[in-house]
């Protein structure tokens, strides 16, 4: 019982209450790499996903929203190893037609992760870049940031329960048409096998940003993400459905507002 009133409770650092559940733009959990295990050489592992989600919104400009990526160990030194990861977001509505792609967003992550030998847990600093595009639509200036700080991610047994818990912490270098000067976040994802080929799945994600509020006149601003669904690990890789609740920091990047969205989805990861 005190680990899964442990577990309830890292899960609800993340899902406070209904106006908090959701997912960021800038999202801690997109761009945090996963634990390796220790392979002296050079590009030593590599992985990917690919999301689908089906937007519950009242917005055209938002009904699906799509993601494929993935990141690789660069360089393995055992006790250090070198991370480039990299993310292609697409939001598609029906604004101008049946399928329009209206925003294209790529982030890039740049790190160096230290094994601290203290059980899997990783310690990493990272370059974080976010660019935001629209497509079929006119923009002329940059929507961009870039980003150093730490991450930190760990491995977590509680009874049939295993979780992975990430915390990072950024601060803004350069920032065009935004008005971020730090990120901090966290991430928990926790699996229970139900059977051999099938497993539950709950996670959930905070992400607060803190504001320059002497551009937009506004004041720090807090997304997450609380997701439960279903695992089906396969022969060469891992197959995932699910349905989530989010908040996202500006959705669109001329709304100071952030979006709430109810969402169905899929992915599919490599082991």
């Amino acid at each position: 019982m005190p680990r899964f009133v442990t577990l309830v409770g890292l899960i609800s650092l993340c899902v406070v209450a209904p106006p908090l559940s959701a997912y960021a733009q800038t999202s801690s959990a997109v761009s945090t790499a996963r634990q390796t295990s220790a392979t002296l050489g050079f590009l030593t592992s590599y992985r990917f996903h690919l999301n689908a989600l089906r937007l519950v919104s009242n917005d055209d400009n938002f009904v699906w929203d799509t993601d494929f990526g993935g990141d690789m160990d660069v360089f393995d030194l055992q006790y250090v190893r070198g991370n480039v990861l990299v993310n292609f977001e697409s939001i598609v509505g029906e604004q101008l037609r049946a399928i329009d792609p209206n925003q294209g967003n790529y982030l890039v992550d740049l790190s160096t992760w230290w094994r601290t030998g203290v059980g899997d847990s990783e310690l990493g600093a990272t370059f974080h870049h976010v660019s935001r595009h629209l497509s079929d639509r006119s923009k002329e200036f940059a929507v961009a940031w870039n980003m150093l700080g730490v991450q930190y991610v760990t491995p977590v047994q509680l009874r049939s329960w295993d979780l992975d818990v990430g915390v990072r912490a950024l601060k803004t270098i350069q920032r065009s048409f935004v008005d971020y000067t730090a990120e901090l976040g966290g991430s928990v994802q926790a699996l229970r096998a139900l059977h051999t080929r099938v497993s539950l799945m709950l996670g959930g994600e905070l992400t607060l940003v803190s504001i320059d509020n002497s551009e937009r006149g506004r004041d720090q601003q807090l997304g997450g993400r609380f997701e439960i669904g279903a695992r089906f690990p396969g022969g060469a890789g891992v197959g995932e459905v699910f349905l989530a609740r989010e908040r996202r920091i500006d959705a669109n990047p001329f709304d100071l507002e952030p979006t709430m969205f109810t969402m169905l989805g899929f992915r599919f990861l490599s082991p």
